[in-house]
């Protein structure tokens, strides 16, 4: 029986041929190589919809059924229905698993980008209603909506982050999925496949053009234009005009567009930006002002390195040391007047550290951020501080952060002195196994043949070392063992008794 989509799936067949034939590739295209599954029997897909008491969406099935099980598609393709079925299986919340799918999808189309968007719907799981498709790498997944008002859509999810789902703009699988192959084969811009409208150039400055077009559209439409790997004259011509735009939205797509074709000409009403109003508007023009013309513009976006919004401030730090404009004077203001955590975390890791920033870098390690604190370990060490020795000991026994800890023990194996080989020793036997190996590590270095019967105890320890959190957790271990980790810190050692050790019979 011929499906009604029939004529669709021809088309989809036909360019998935005509993409093997150009001999294309795109992400995650070295995994299916544009191939296809067989179709799956209607058996099998009405045995899995009785199961799950849902019928799939027409679109959806008829893929399976005339185009392929699972196969070739966007990102690693598109999973087969015993791999969704599967990840049903997996379902990590509540409902048991054979009502996830048959309870509505709360879930709309333009949902707004919030950290806690998942409160707006209470009780109710969010992804209830919707099934796994395929991923996209990582954490990034793709789910397809079976119930609901927006039933047949592809949904753009991430599983770490907790950010806000993006519901695709194409009203159901089958256009979403010729989308893809209409792309390609125009050779536009593919990585983030389907973040946004689609349409052709032409498509795009009509709708930009029409004076019915809502402000919405029109942002969405600006910021499609990235896709394309050249635009026409009048494309160029067009989006600076939208600077001028009331709409923040409009004025951010307008600008990101700019420094994406370097429509240059935009430069000075870019600058205007600097004082816009929205934190998205100031630091869109940030990245275009200093793409363009870093040497105009340093000078001006370095007073916004203490802008209110921090990612603002972090923005401007970025392309500012990108540029190269980054004094250490400028550093050292951020160092000891810091706008934020973020600049501070920031100038810490940046700046060449020298012996007359001691006073600074001992001020850091008292920092409440670990990172922070760690940073001001590694400065200690560049600038190879041995008179902060008497300071950082102590640290060893009330910082939490294995980082700082292990970074402190490796700076007491790198700086000599009676007590850093007095503090190794005693750390051999203290701590969890990733600070017993500095330990032993920073002995090794010195030279101090104390740790030869320490070293000749743990080369027996046949188990992967365990460390454990700033909470006192274990968060696993090396894959080499003990015994083999202490034989290279051996090997390594200038003290050639140290290197003969292991290599001594019995060991």
């Amino acid at each position: 029986m011929k499906s009604s989509h029939q004529e669709q799936i021809d088309r989809i067949l036909e360019k998935l041929s005509q993409v093997r034939a150009q001999g294309l590739s795109c992400f995650g295209s070295d995994q299916h190589h544009f191939e296809l599954n067989p179709p799956i029997q209607e058996r099998l897909l009405l045995e899995f919809e009785n199961e799950y008491r849902v019928k799939l969406p027409d679109e959806f099935r008829a893929f399976l059924l005339y185009a392929g099980n699972g196969g070739a598609g966007p990102y690693y393709g598109i999973a087969p229905l015993p791999i969704i079925r599967s990840k049903i299986l997996d379902w990590p919340f509540e409902e048991p698993f054979e009502k996830v799918l048959d309870l509505p999808c709360p879930l709309y189309f333009r949902m707004k980008q919030a950290s806690d968007w998942e409160s707006e719907f209470g009780e109710t799981d969010p992804y209830q209603g919707t099934m796994y498709i395929g991923t996209q790498g990582c954490s990034y997944y793709m789910l397809l909506i079976v119930t609901g008002e927006f039933r047949g859509r592809v949904v753009y999810v991430n599983d770490d982050d907790g950010s806000t789902p993006f519901i695709t703009h194409e009203p159901d699988f089958l256009t979403w999925y010729e989308r893809w192959l209409d792309e390609l084969l125009a050779g536009y811009k593919i990585f983030w496949f389907g973040m946004g409208v689609g349409g052709t150039e032409e498509e795009l400055l009509a709708k930009l053009k029409n004076p019915t077009t809502s402000d919405l559209d029109r942002a969405e439409a600006l910021r499609a234009y990235w896709r394309f790997p050249k635009i026409s004259e009048e494309s160029k011509a067009l989006i600076p005009t939208f600077l001028s735009e009331p709409d923040l939205e409009i004025k951010a797509s307008a600008c990101r567009m700019i420094r994406t074709f370097e429509l240059r000409t935009a430069e000075e009403p870019v600058g205007e930006l600097l004082s816009a109003p929205t934190a998205e508007l100031r630091r869109e023009a940030i990245w275009t002002l200093m793409q363009f013309n870093p040497q105009r513009w340093s000078e001006k976006v370095s007073r916004l390195l203490y802008d209110d919004d921090q990612d603002v401030t972090e923005t401007a730090f970025q392309t500012l040391k990108q540029a190269k404009a980054l004094s250490r004077t400028r550093l050292l203001q951020l160092l000891n007047e810091p706008p934020n955590e973020g600049v501070l975390y920031m100038a810490t890791y940046t700046i060449e550290w020298l012996s007359e920033d001691l006073e600074l870098l001992l001020r850091l390690l008292e920092h409440r951020n670990d990172t922070i604190r760690f940073y001001a370990t590694l400065g200690l060490r560049k600038i190879k501080a041995l008179e902060a020795i008497p300071i950082v000991i102590p640290l060893l026994e009330t910082d939490v952060d294995p980082l700082v800890r292990g970074s402190i023990l490796h700076m007491l194996g790198e700086l000599d002195s009676r007590q850093s080989r007095e503090t190794l020793l005693s750390w051999t036997e203290k701590g969890d196994d990733d600070a017993r190996l500095d330990a032993v590590d920073g002995l090794c270095k010195l030279g101090d043949e104390r740790v030869i019967p320490v070293a000749r105890q743990m080369l027996q320890e046949t188990r992967s070392p365990v460390s454990y959190d700033a909470n006192g957790r274990p968060c696993g271990g090396n894959i080499n063992s003990i015994g083999y980790l202490v034989d290279q810190s051996l090997q390594e050692s200038p003290n050639k008794a140290l290197r003969k050790l292991s290599s001594k019979p019995g060991f």
